[in-house]
Formats: structure tokens, sequence, C-alpha cells
């Protein structure tokens, strides 16, 4: 269970931050946040947290396969 806590407070900070900067959240921006933050080893956890915040309604995904990038969903979420 403590993985499970420790994985949705980092994707709760992870929304927090996005809420307050807004813009456009490519996996590599959110690697790069975690890296700074000591948030998550790698690029592999900030893709994976971006679509679970999109599956759940609080990120929309944008752009092509290869470009994928998240911004807030302003319209609300789960």
């Amino acid at each position: 269970m403590k993985t499970v806590r420790r994985e949705d407070d980092r994707r709760n900070r992870l929304l927090a931050v996005i809420r307050i900067e807004g813009g456009e959240w490519p996996a590599r921006r959110v690697w790069g946040l975690y890296r700074t933050r000591g948030w998550a080893p790698n690029r592999t956890t900030a893709r994976k947290d971006l679509q679970l915040l999109a599956r759940r309604r609080h990120l929309i995904e944008r752009g092509p396969e290869n470009g994928r990038y998240y911004t807030l969903n302003h319209t609300g979420g789960a």
C-alpha cells in the first residue's frame, strides 16, 4: 500500500504543478520536474503518470504519437 500512496502523492503533486504553471507537458518536461525534485527515477514513470491523469480526465492528450503532450482539462476531471 505504501507504493500506491507514494504514486498517488507524486501524481497529485504533478497535477498541482501543472495547474500552477499551465502550458504543454510532454513526458520530458515531467521527467525533468521529477528529477529535480527526486520524485521518480525515469521518463517511463513520467509518461505513465501523464497517461493516467488523462484517463482520469484531469489532462487532455494532444499531438501525434511521437510528439505527445498534455494540457490541463479546464472542464474538470474525475
